[in-house]
């Protein structure tokens, strides 16, 4: 999948970050190998160790061509790769934030649930939402039955208007929302609704009052989780649908006055952090976009410490004696594939802004540096290296009328340091 933006057109910014962070990276010759970052340690847990992902999408009817494989062809063996890594690193549990498959076909979620009771077996609970991928043509009460063993048959309590559930477990209240739009008042609607917005229902939005009355009052810290975003501006915009979430002020609101400090969501396909106050709001990134990351929180008396951790997908498949050569140099497949976007998408908008070779290859590196960067997490200590770099004027210069030209000057001028990490002191 080719992905070129609109000239002369603007893009709220979560949409382009959305359409960015959804370009499968592929796998194509590069003279130059580009050197992939050494995989971080994550810090050892003091706490309770929990491991959140989102977005799997998840699809057994697309497979490896053998001819420039897309990375959603290795969704099967992504997915096998996250869980494995979950394990390793010594998770609790697993929260997967919706869009489990692409396309809510039965043989799908059946070809995920086989994986979650393996990794259950293997001594790794999970607990599932729905996303805007995960219903129709199933419905509400099939998504249940299906995932009864990750999260709706282990409920404390159940709303009986969506598929928002509560879980007690290891000290924590665990209020998984469905903030899908599939749920109104009743369970399986007859059809979806025409539009795409996401919203809580204001019955859905009483139920979890009640919960956190509970959690209150029996001295049970929370954590709370959705697949649609919550606290980004653009949420409100009705005319972004696909994006809205209606009632978000609401939740927002409720989840300050009951003092629950995270929440944790997915959909945008890349990794965010925004903040109200003293409530945040974690996006982790879609497993299969790059850099196949997903969420570690460590949590105990005093704090709740995020790590963003990258799957380990070569060790997985050296482990697993997989024959494919990209998954046993997935690592570098991604680099190079990244690299190679780069340089494409330069030489595009070059067309109309032209540039001299060398300056394309200068613009080339800074668009890498910068994506890798952001990706990776690091782009806010990276920022000035950034700027001070031969490609960073061609860059702009070439990108004048394109998308890409002001979403990075945004991302330089506003990227927040807590996507290497942070740390929240609980009240």
């Amino acid at each position: 999948m080719k992905m070129r933006f609109m000239r002369n057109k603007i893009i709220p910014q979560t949409i382009v970050c959305l359409l960015c962070a959804a370009v499968f990276l592929p796998g194509c010759a590069h003279a130059a190998r580009t050197e992939v970052p050494v995989l971080p340690e994550t810090p050892p847990s003091t706490g309770l160790r929990i491991a959140a992902a989102s977005d799997l999408h998840l699809n057994p009817d697309s497979r490896p061509s053998g001819v420039s494989p897309a990375q959603f062809e290795f969704s099967l063996e992504l997915a096998d790769a996250l869980l494995s890594d979950v394990q390793r690193q010594g998770a609790a549990f697993l929260i997967l934030t919706g869009d489990l498959v692409n396309g809510g076909k039965p043989h799908r979620h059946a070809a995920l649930v086989q994986k979650l009771k393996k990794a259950e077996a293997d001594g790794l609970p999970v607990y599932v939402l729905p996303g805007n991928h995960d219903l129709d043509p199933i419905k509400q009460t099939e998504f249940a039955e299906f995932y009864g063993d990750f999260g709706y048959r282990e409920a404390f309590r159940r709303d009986s208007s969506s598929l928002s559930y509560a879980v007690i477990r290891d000290g924590l209240l665990l209020l998984m929302l469905d903030t899908g739009g599939y749920s109104t008042a009743a369970i399986d609607l007859a059809q979806p609704p025409a539009d795409t917005c996401a919203f809580l229902s204001d019955s859905t939005l009483k139920w979890a009052e009640t919960m956190l009355r509970h959690a209150k009052e029996n001295g049970l810290p929370v954590l709370c989780a959705g697949h649609y975003n919550l606290l980004p501006a653009m949420n409100r915009d009705a005319g972004n649908s696909g994006f809205y979430f209606e009632n978000a002020d609401g939740l927002a609101a409720l989840l300050k006055q009951y003092d629950v400090p995270l929440y944790l969501s997915g959909h945008a396909h890349t990794r965010a952090f925004y903040r109200q106050g003293e409530l945040r709001e974690l996006v982790t990134e879609y497993l299969l976009g790059y850099p196949t990351g997903y969420s570690i929180l460590d949590i105990d008396d005093e704090t709740i410490r995020y790590t963003p951790r990258r799957v380990d997908v070569d060790a997985w498949a050296a482990a697993t004696d997989q024959k494919s050569k990209i998954l046993r140099n997935f690592a570098q497949w991604q680099q190079d594939g990244l690299r190679d976007y780069s340089e494409e998408n330069v030489r595009y908008m070059s067309g109309r802004n032209p540039l001299s070779e060398r300056e394309q290859r200068q613009a080339a590196d800074f668009f890498y540096f910068v994506m890798d960067s952001y990706w990776q997490g690091t782009l806010h200590d990276k920022r000035e290296t950034a700027e001070a770099m031969p490609g960073c004027e061609p860059f702009f210069r070439c990108a004048e009328g394109y998308a890409y030209g002001w979403w990075l000057r945004e991302l330089l001028d506003t990227v927040p340091p807590e996507l290497q990490g942070f740390t929240i002191t609980r009240r």
